[in-house]
């Protein structure tokens, strides 16, 4: 399956594949995609596989996450989902590879998720089968895991 990278340019045109994406939550949805377009700038990236389902990661640089890390040249995976039919075929480790792919100049990459599954955070299974460790923890239950290109780089902390 094609994997379609988002930007200023196309993101009218495509499904965000987001949680927010149902009729009831269409304000919100809209002002996704338009956070969205002020965020590329910044290296936000979203990947897709080219279907209507919710088949996506987005990540961007740590220095312009919004998420309260601390550290440097690492990217942050925002959200990371594969979900109902597309699951167990693969997808999920193309999206990574795309992730590192943007991630080859960098020391690594990092996610916050939690104690288990829970919703609007990275599974944590996948992040562990994949080589990701934990690196740092904050109460009641997230997890910082990561996941190093760089062997001598020191990982970032929440």
């Amino acid at each position: 399956m094609e994997i379609l990278n988002l930007s200023k340019q196309n993101i009218q045109d495509e499904h965000i594949c987001c949680a927010i994406g149902d009729k009831k939550s269409r304000n919100g949805y809209d002002k996704k995609k338009q956070w969205l377009k002020t965020q590329f700038k910044n290296g936000y990236n979203f990947q897709k596989v080219n279907v209507r389902g919710k088949v996506f990661i987005e990540y961007v640089p740590i220095e312009h996450s919004w998420l309260p890390l601390s550290g440097e040249n690492f990217m942050v995976i925002n959200c990371f989902w594969v979900a109902g039919q597309y699951k167990g075929q693969g997808n999920g480790k193309k999206l990574l590879q795309q992730c590192l792919n943007d991630t080859k100049d960098m020391d690594g990459i990092i996610a916050i998720s939690s104690d288990k599954k829970r919703p609007f955070i990275s599974d944590p299974k996948f992040l562990k089968y994949q080589g990701f460790e934990i690196i740092d923890e904050a109460p009641p239950f997230f997890k910082l895991w990561g996941l190093k290109t760089n062997k001598k780089a020191t990982f970032p902390k929440i």
